[in-house]
């Protein structure tokens, strides 16, 4: 036990260094809005797993390419195009969830979003 203690301790602290990021922060605010509009709409529970699956998708892949950004920084502190592409190739592939993430949002909250339109 005390060695997953020290595991949850070193993970809780990733945590604490990716909130000085910020990207990190714009996914949370994001986060927090799409969370009170699930609220406020009363979606469906298939439709919260959605939505969760890809909240944690996001941030996930946000601090994976935090780690990345910070491991190519320290192996390569001067400008190197390679070492850009990488921290590019990661970028890109939280800008790839991210989209795939909003299409299904708008999926997800069109619906509403057109009922509370219509009917007001």
């Amino acid at each position: 036990m005390p060695h997953f203690i020290k595991s949850l301790s070193f993970a809780i602290n990733g945590l604490k260094l990716v909130l000085k990021e910020k990207h990190i922060k714009i996914h949370l605010l994001i986060t927090l809005l799409v969370l009170t509009a699930g609220c406020y709409f009363k979606i469906s529970h298939t439709e919260w797993y959605a939505i969760l699956v890809c909240i944690g998708i996001v941030l996930s892949l946000e601090i994976i390419n935090t780690a990345i950004e910070h491991f190519v920084d320290l192996v390569e502190p001067n400008y190197n195009p390679k070492a850009g592409a990488i921290k590019d190739l990661a970028a890109g592939a939280v800008l790839v969830f991210s989209i795939i993430s909003i299409v299904i949002g708008i999926m997800i909250f069109g619906k509403y979003i057109l009922d509370l339109l219509f009917n007001f």
